[in-house]
């Protein structure tokens, strides 16, 4: 089977395809693409009909028409759904994705989610934010730190080298593909909105975790310092049928410091059956 991924468009969306079988549709993270799953999305095509759409206002994708935030990111994604005729599908999601993800099953109860994948993410109203990014919760500085922190590529460099445990598989030449100037923009303004009213933003993500009734998957680094290990470990008792897999010297963005392990833990939780790497 051939297990390239072809960039397509759809409903103002870019996105990655290819594979057959049972629809996974991946969502990236801020900063990020649909390349952040690229390499997961190869590995597994021949088990799933893989998709990796670019969210509004990041790579190729259309820019948002009025909010660019949680919901009418997933309203994008409905539009995406309903233009590939998809109603069944495997849903996951890395770090923001996750969050919209979330959100998605939320607002459209009629999708038939059969599994999901959350990494890296945060989930919870009162989670512990570490210092210095703990300072983005306080109206006077917020707009600042989101800005020294993800507005701008000095920010970002330095936000792959304190975030990113596993350089050796994710170098800054291929981090920056990410970084185009709407990536930029919309990162900083994501960062900014998530942490000026927090509790605020997650408390329906929160409420809905006990009613995912599918199977989850959680992917997380062992050594994550935006979201650590134990919002994994939280996770996995809120929602009723939850698997949890740490990786060892592993930072914030598993889906490419980890995507042979990724995708092999994808497999197997939602086939049962391993992959067969080739050599």
């Amino acid at each position: 089977m051939d297990e390239r991924l072809h960039r397509r468009r759809g409903a103002g969306l870019s996105f990655l395809m290819g594979g057959d079988g049972t629809p996974l549709l991946l969502l990236h993270g801020v900063p990020g693409s649909a390349l952040t799953w690229q390499k997961v999305g190869m590995r597994v095509a021949s088990r799933f009909r893989v998709i990796i759409p670019d969210l509004l206002g990041f790579g190729a994708s259309d820019l948002p028409i009025d909010d660019f935030y949680m919901e009418s990111q997933a309203k994008s994604i409905r539009a995406l759904l309903n233009y590939l005729q998809i109603k069944t599908l495997i849903l996951g999601g890395h770090g923001f994705g996750a969050a919209v993800a979330v959100t998605l099953m939320r607002l459209y109860p009629e999708l038939n989610v059969s599994g999901l994948i959350l990494s890296s993410t945060n989930l919870f109203t009162n989670t512990k934010i570490p210092f210095p990014v703990s300072l983005a919760q306080i109206s006077l500085f917020n707009s600042l730190v989101s800005w020294s922190m993800a507005g701008n590529r000095l920010g970002l460099r330095m936000l792959y080298e304190s975030a990113i445990e596993n350089k050796d598989d994710v170098q800054w030449r291929d981090f920056r593909r990410h970084l185009t100037v709407g990536s930029i923009k919309f990162t900083k303004r994501i960062v900014q909105r998530n942490f000026s009213h927090f509790q605020e933003n997650y408390a329906e993500i929160e409420a809905t975790l006990p009613h995912i009734l599918c199977p989850t998957l959680l992917l997380w680094g062992d050594d994550d310092p935006l979201f650590a290990a134990q919002i994994g470990v939280r996770a996995r008792a809120a929602l009723p049928d939850a698997l949890l897999k740490v990786y060892a010297y592993t930072g914030h963005f598993v889906p490419e410091e980890r995507s042979l392990e990724c995708a092999e833990d994808i497999a197997l939780r939602f086939t049962d059956a391993p992959l067969i790497i080739k050599s």
